[in-house]
């Protein structure tokens, strides 16, 4: 075995190339786009319209009727989700921070406890439910009349639609196929 004599006297030749390459071994690593799917591309594809969404027109108020206010806004004004929600603007900022986290965490090479996609479709079900609820199921917000449903609130329910999309994609399709019991 051959080895070098340094200041502080002999080492081993192996001993400061393996930690060298170690060391680089995981800077190139950090964070490898390769390990990421079309699924994640598409939930943070989805999760930015979401948030560009709440800056949109959402409910518009009647141009014809004067007791059609919401928000401040009347005779025919538009409000966006920032305007009219206190709580839910908040939730889908959260929702739309799920794929980015599920990328970050994939492209950083961790084992996850769940299958990957999970969480985003899950929250994309949640975001399209609570934007549903807030608008068709429930009714419009305020106490007015003739409160119309504007472009942003379409544009939130397609991209948590999407996003559930992208969930089920990275889960079903480019997840790991489950094996029958007894198999290995």
């Amino acid at each position: 075995m051959s080895s070098w004599v340094g200041l502080y006297g002999a080492y081993p030749a192996t001993s400061v190339p393996a930690v060298e390459a170690s060391r680089a071994q995981r800077r190139a690593g950090y964070l490898d786009p390769s390990r990421l799917s079309p699924g994640e591309y598409l939930g943070m594809a989805a999760a930015l319209v979401l948030f560009v969404s709440l800056w949109l027109p959402w409910f518009t108020t009647s141009a014809d009727n004067p007791n059609s206010r919401l928000a401040g806004a009347g005779g025919g004004d538009s409000v966006n989700a920032w305007h009219v929600f206190g709580t839910l603007d908040l939730l889908l900022v959260l929702a739309c921070s799920a794929p980015f986290i599920l990328s970050w965490i994939l492209a950083r090479g961790h084992r996850l406890t769940w299958k990957p996609g999970e969480v985003t479709m899950i929250v994309g079900i949640t975001a399209f439910v609570l934007i549903l609820c807030n608008g068709i199921i429930l009714g419009r917000p305020g106490d007015s009349v003739d409160i119309g449903l504007g472009i942003g609130y379409f544009v939130a329910l397609i991209a948590s639609a999407a996003m559930l999309v992208a969930g089920y994609l990275r889960q079903a399709v480019y997840g790991d196929p489950r094996k029958p019991p007894g198999t290995i």
